[in-house]
């Protein structure tokens, strides 16, 4: 797995064991990086982060704050090492990792985000995606944020991301790869955003 542009165009990144790399992965992470416009000083969160991948594009891209959440002790070893790589291509952005359930919202709530990204375990991201898009916690900490879904591409699986309860939530195929993606609103909020126009737009820092 390799580091598709920006900076670190090129860098191999590690994988951890266990993780099975689709062939798509690197396509469909760069249509829609491709697809969301100008990362330059955005604040990039990654859920259920494995190697560190999504998010350290992103930091390749100029992002700003980049902060990877994982559960897993040995991806988090990974994600270290693949930090350094990054770091020593000249790549200036904030890195944080933080290690614990990226359903315990508590955990990152404080951290800036314009940009949220999910990739859970297959098996288990449509149960995860419902809980977390129904927690008020999360929809109030990330209010206005974009929210990036990766779908599985398990036969049926589209299917559990349709009735998101996102005014402006869509599913859309980029590099042969399905995602959700849909605007953060905190509970009571109007959507004033263009439905179907995600370019990503920085928030208000407080």
């Amino acid at each position: 797995m390799r580091i598709i542009a920006g900076k670190a165009r090129n860098l191999e990144l590690n994988v951890p064991e266990g993780i099975g790399v689709r062939p798509t992965s690197g396509r469909g992470r760069k249509a829609l990086l491709d697809s969301l416009g100008e990362l330059e000083d955005a604040a990039v969160l990654d859920l259920f982060s494995g190697s560190g991948a999504f998010a350290l594009e992103c930091a390749s891209r100029g992002a700003e704050n980049v902060t990877m959440v994982e559960l897993s002790t040995s991806h988090i070893a990974v994600i270290r090492e693949n930090c350094r790589k990054v770091q020593r291509t000249g790549v200036e952005s904030t890195l944080e990792i933080l290690q614990g359930d990226a359903r315990n919202v508590s955990l990152y709530r404080s951290v800036p985000a314009d940009l949220i990204f999910a990739d859970p375990p297959y098996a288990e991201s449509g149960k995860f995606f419902k809980e977390l898009t129904a927690n008020p916690e999360f929809l109030e900490a990330f209010d206005g944020a974009l929210l990036v879904w990766e779908i599985p591409d398990t036969p049926g699986a589209r299917g559990e991301f349709i009735d998101s309860g996102f005014e402006d939530g869509t599913l859309r195929q980029l590099g042969g790869v399905w995602f959700f993606i849909g605007t953060v609103q905190k509970p009571g909020a109007i959507q004033v955003s263009p439905i179907g126009v995600f370019l990503l737009k920085k928030r208000v820092r407080s």
